[in-house]
């Protein structure tokens, strides 16, 4: 299980307290001690069981403030990315959103010319391919790596240049 950033500081807030209290406890109890003799006051292994125990508390707290700071840093380098990624999703929404509408705008025109005819089903089968096939993709794919531009592999594959960008696009998508 992998802590938050608030559990961490959560954890490191109440070790410093423990400490804190703890180190008060030890003073209390040194100077509610009556003195044995005249002039005495904490003895010299008191003094250096607290010496190393705050240095000890004050390298635990620089190391969870390390820590602290590397994931903040990491967190903040995810954000990035996915942000990054968001945001080619969007474009590419919005560009298939575009040629959607260029579509729809085309075949409302063509339409309103009378122009189109209803076609049999074979010769709908033979006029367009299926953008979804995965043969289909992977003809367009491989005419892309061969050199050949988006209008060139649109015609071969009987394909709209829209559907063959928002492929070209999606695979790059993945790419990244």
């Amino acid at each position: 299980m992998e802590l938050s950033i608030n559990d961490v500081i959560l954890l490191q807030t109440g070790l410093e307290i423990f400490l804190v209290f703890l180190l008060a406890a030890l003073l209390w109890r040194t100077w509610k001690r009556p003195p044995s003799g005249p002039g005495e006051s904490v003895p010299e292994d008191l003094k250096a069981a607290i010496e190393r125990f705050v240095a000890e508390s004050e390298s635990i707290s620089v190391a969870f403030s390390r820590n602290l700071e590397a994931k903040r840093a990491l967190s903040a380098e995810l954000v990035q990315k996915l942000d990054a990624r968001l945001e080619l999703y969007r474009e590419v929404l919005s560009r298939t959103e575009a040629a959607v509408e260029e579509s729809l705008d085309r075949l409302e025109k063509i339409e309103r010319e009378g122009r189109m005819a209803p076609p049999s089903a074979s010769a709908a089968a033979d006029q367009k391919a299926n953008p979804a096939a995965p043969e289909v993709r992977a003809l367009v794919l491989k005419l892309r790596k061969e050199g050949l531009k988006v209008e060139d592999i649109a015609v071969r594959s009987r394909l709209h240049r829209g559907e063959v960008e928002l492929i070209l696009e999606v695979e790059r998508g993945f790419d990244v």
